[in-house]
């Protein structure tokens, strides 16, 4: 059954200290489940450069599958946690009745639904990225233009240079603009493994999202998230290059090395820290139990 359409106001940094409070409060249990994907996340990472595959979209999208199928277990299992107060491993009677199995079916299909949603849009990322890589002119290209334009200036053809760079300014700019407005409308498909994880329809996670200004807040929130992990992880890989410059190849090596380390652990942190943001972001039309999220002191001292 369709539902009607609930309001999406939330206080995005509101939002953003729940995501924070609520990955502080279970990190027990997530180091538990995310230890193992954590670290297939590195290896992929350390496959990929190994490789000298950062540049081939594609090719690095294939080596990290095995890292976007865990790190989406591993969101999936958080988010019944969010949503449905449901813990990994779940703990079961010793003669489990009929309720008993058709919940667990039930959250068995929300996370493999969410789990193929989540690789599914990372896959397509690594896809859109290789377009825009293709598309994208060259060093070279732009060489050549600034060099056509150049000699047809020293030729005295400065008047139509002049127009010509303004048509093509104008040209360029007209669907780079399109295209950024279309790119942050469509924002809110990036988090479709949400309401897939407590099977809720696309059709009304699509309507309770309508508007334009949907996409900016959650676009905005997710800023606000992924800026504070983002600027640590960033300090903390320039304090180790500077602790091991002067060590030669072997330093540039640890050094690597560990900033690897550092920037897989972030990714992480910032997708379930986001997670948990997005989820108390959109707690108003979500399937979910009535106890969840009145655990946010600064929520509960505002009532």
């Amino acid at each position: 059954m369709s539902q009607n359409r609930v309001p999406f106001n939330f206080e995005i940094m509101d939002a953003a200290g729940y995501g924070y409070y609520r990955v502080w409060k279970e990190r027990r249990y997530l180091l538990k489940i995310a230890a193992i994907p954590f670290f297939i996340k590195f290896a992929s990472t350390i496959a990929v450069l190994a490789l000298e595959l950062d540049e081939n979209q594609l090719r690095q999208g294939l080596i990290m599958l095995p890292s976007m199928f865990a790190q989406g277990w591993v969101l999936a299992q958080f988010l019944r946690t969010l949503l449905m107060n449901e813990y990994w491993p779940m703990q079961l009677p010793m003669i489990p009745d009929e309720t008993i199995i058709n919940k667990l079916l039930n959250r068995a299909r929300g996370i493999i639904s969410s789990v193929l949603i989540y690789v599914l849009l990372g896959m397509l990322a690594y896809v859109v990225r290789y377009g825009l890589y293709e598309i994208m002119p060259s060093d070279e290209e732009l060489d050549a233009a600034r060099e056509g334009v150049k000699a047809a200036e020293e030729a005295g053809q400065v008047g139509g240079a002049a127009g010509g760079n303004f048509l093509m300014t104008v040209a360029t700019l007209v669907p780079t603009v399109m295209a950024i407005g279309a790119m942050i409308w469509l924002f809110r498909f990036m988090w479709l493994y949400i309401p897939f994880a407590v099977l809720y329809p696309v059709k009304d996670y699509l309507k309770n999202l309508a508007g334009f200004m949907s996409s900016v807040k959650l676009l905005l929130l997710f800023f606000s998230c992924m800026a504070p992990i983002t600027f640590l992880a960033v300090f903390s890989a320039r304090i180790v290059f500077s602790l091991t410059d002067g060590m030669g190849e072997s330093g540039d090596a640890i050094a690597n090395f560990i900033t690897i380390f550092i920037g897989s652990a972030s990714e992480i942190c910032v997708a379930l820290v986001t997670t948990a943001a997005f989820a108390w972001a959109m707690r108003n039309f979500l399937p979910r139990k009535k106890e969840t999220f009145l655990d946010f002191p600064e929520l509960e001292s505002r009532k």
